[in-house]
């Protein structure tokens, strides 16, 4: 391998030594944002208020000269390294940008194909919205649309007004197993996003919603909106345009206005929002922005703990941590049957070692151990917890693999008896830990 060759994990550490061994960023050039493109070449970006040609541009072509050494391929062109826009594209870019630890008003911003991504957490609405809860999952294949299906009907079988949103458009499944094939909607998600780009965005909305028959007999209330309408038609082709951001509007910031729109026509006591799978920035938005408590499933598996290990890793180093892990639950998925209590036994401690090991807090000085955690005088106010405790994030949700239960089966076809083997420990865990946290309230 050739000696320059600079590999893309290279690129921001490299940009941090050259930070903190360079001449300090000039006060009148602030703030100065870090861009890395798609094509993951860093380019040094600024207000077009800071002169060309002035004590503080010198100062930054110069930082930029000294990075061009430093980061090889990753790089931009001399001539193009210093980037002079406007203060409203700045304050784009300010919505997706990470301070960097050390230099005051420095960010760093990844330019992602959806605009959006892991790297930031929308803090809770001021204006109130109802309850959100997104199930998410790194693996397919774990439940998440069954149990979105079995939730909204517990759920409204208990007097709650339920709002089901399926954002799992690579692999829509909420539409059949909560609604009759003759009740389903006109239109789908995928619809507004394509009829919003051109302004018609809140005309589908109404035309979104069904309500499934046997929701009738119930207390409450189930509106589902599907990822496509009745008839999917060109569905494809809507696909390929939903993440596009708009002039006004980045993916992310639609999606919020979708469910914003959706809330305001249903007014749901609780919306269930079930996120597509995987560590693709396009998942993060129902994860990260949309102030919602989050189910992270899990069916176990060394794979499944490495790829949240990843995530969570990633939570740490932006410094995000103490934004999200108060609204997440880990939900052991497909428990055995056979050999239950181990496999629950080994679930428990290897979520807690997840989250201990990238989002609790250390308390100093003190050896972190099964026995002791959370329950250190001098670290009351510390986010950490015991292995045990009943209420932790890392306690896990458990749902029962169970002979009968088919992925995908309509939630009407499914006898008692198998819901309540499948669901029996998970109801009443949901209910303390997710049902209790209204909006603008403190579990």
């Amino acid at each position: 391998m050739s000696a320059n060759f600079i590999a893309f994990d290279d690129i921001w550490p490299r940009v941090i030594e050259e930070l903190a061994a360079s001449d300090p960023v000039p006060d009148e050039a602030l703030p100065v944002y870090l861009v890395r493109d798609l094509s993951g070449r860093v380019t040094v970006t600024v207000s077009d208020t800071v002169e060309a040609g002035s004590e503080a541009c010198a100062a930054l072509e110069r930082f930029a000269d000294r990075l061009s050494g430093r980061l090889g391929a990753h790089a931009r062109p001399a001539e193009s390294a210093v980037l002079h826009v406007s203060d409203r594209l700045l304050h784009t870019l300010s919505a997706t940008a990470t301070e960097i630890e050390g230099f005051p008003r420095v960010y760093r911003v990844e330019r992602l194909m959806t605009e959006g991504g892991w790297w930031t957490v929308t803090a809770p609405a001021d204006a109130l919205h109802p309850l959100r809860c997104t199930l998410f999952s790194v693996k397919g294949g774990v439940g998440r649309s069954t149990t979105l299906a079995f939730l909204a009907q517990h759920l409204a079988r208990s007097g709650e007004r339920v709002l089901a949103v399926d954002l799992d458009l690579e692999s829509p499944g909420l539409s059949p197993t909560l609604l009759e094939p003759e009740r389903c909607a006109r239109f789908g998600v995928t619809d507004w996003f394509v009829e919003e780009l051109v302004g018609q965005g809140e005309r589908v909305v109404p035309d979104m919603l069904a309500a499934p028959a046997w929701a009738q007999e119930c207390e409450g209330e189930v509106f589902v909106a599907a990822a496509h309408g009745a008839t999917p038609g060109e569905y494809l082709a809507k696909l390929g345009r939903v993440y596009v951001s708009s002039r006004d509007a980045s993916w992310t910031l639609r999606l919020q206005n979708l469910l914003g729109q959706l809330e305001k026509t249903v007014a749901p006591t609780i919306s269930l929002i079930e996120s597509r799978s995987g560590l693709h920035d396009i998942a993060a938005a129902a994860v990260t922005d949309l102030d919602a408590e989050v189910l992270l499933f899990a069916a176990g598996g060394e794979s499944t703990w490495l790829d949240y290990g990843v995530l969570f890793n990633h939570w740490n180093q932006q410094r995000l941590s103490r934004h999200i892990r108060d609204r997440l639950a880990i939900v052991a998925a497909l428990a055995p049957h056979d050999g239950r209590e181990a496999h629950m036994r080994d679930f428990r401690v290897r979520a807690w070692d997840l989250f201990r090991n990238h989002l609790y807090d250390a308390v100093e000085g003190h050896e972190v151990t099964d026995d002791t955690v959370g329950a250190v005088p001098d670290a009351e106010d510390a986010f950490s917890f015991d292995l045990n405790e009943r209420n932790a994030p890392h306690a896990p949700l458990e749902i029962n693999w169970t002979r009968g239960l088919v992925a995908g089966a309509p939630i009407m076809n499914l006898d008692e008896p198998i819901l309540l083997s499948a669901y029996g420990r998970f109801v009443e865990p949901f209910a303390e830990r997710i049902l209790s946290r209204r909006a603008g309230e403190q579990a």
